[in-house]
Parts: C-alpha cells; structure tokens; sequence
C-alpha cells in the first residue's frame, strides 16, 4: 500500500501519522521478504507501538473536540478491532501458525484503507466544519 491523495482526510496531524503508518507496514512487508524474515520483529514491535501512540493521538484530538459521544465510541471501538486482530496474528506468526507476515500485512493493508477513509475522513470533517465556524 502506498500513500495516495485519497487517503487524506484534511488533518495535516493525522495525516502524517497515517503516512508514517503506512511507511511502517511498509517496512513489515519488505523484513517479512527479506532473506528468512530478517528485521520481522523488529518492524513488528515499531509498528505496533506507532499504532498505540497514534490511536491516542486520536482519542485524545477527539475529546478535546467534543465530538459526539457514539461517533467517538465506535471509532475507538474500531481501535480496539485493529489492535485485537493484529495481536492474533502475531501470535500466530510467532508460534509458526502463519509462515509469512502477508496475512498481517493484508489485514492492515485492508483495515487502515478502510478506517482512514470512512471513520478517520469522518472525524477530520467533524474537527474542519467546527473550527470554520464563526
């Protein structure tokens, strides 16, 4: 996945992080080809702390906004989703179950396009159309 202009969402802050995140699986994918998964845990480890550190980021920009309690709710709740699944995943490449990083890639891949142009676009829009009025 690369970063293109669709994935922005109009917050110069989460988009950056966005690009970094996706820079990030980035480098996951490229360890998990490399010769015998050379760098895996270590993009693993750098990747999910990212991933903690920006839904923060998130969170806390949503409640200094004000944003509606339910939106706020089921956009952490899509956190929670991404950092579940991603923990079983990589439980399963630790263990052997999964012989590549792919599948965690592809879930990633998958999510973030997803989350970044519906929920996150979303959020951005609620932050933009508050801070334009008068």
């Amino acid at each position: 996945m690369r970063w293109t202009p669709d994935l922005m969402t109009g917050n110069a802050v989460v988009d950056s992080e966005h690009r970094e995140l996706i820079s990030l699986i980035d480098t996951l994918e490229l360890a998990g080809n490399g010769p015998e998964g050379t760098g895996v845990e270590a993009a693993l480890e750098e990747l999910t702390d990212y991933v903690f550190v920006h839904f923060q980021m998130e969170e806390k920009l949503m409640q200094r906004e004000g944003y509606p309690a339910e939106a706020f709710d089921a956009h952490v709740a899509e956190h929670r989703t991404l950092d579940q699944g991603t923990q079983a995943l990589v439980r399963q490449y630790s263990d052997g179950a999964l012989t590549t990083v792919e599948p965690i890639v592809t879930f990633l891949y998958e999510w973030f396009q997803h989350h970044i142009a519906q929920v996150d676009r979303a959020m951005a829009e609620y932050i933009r159309i508050k801070h334009a009025r008068p």
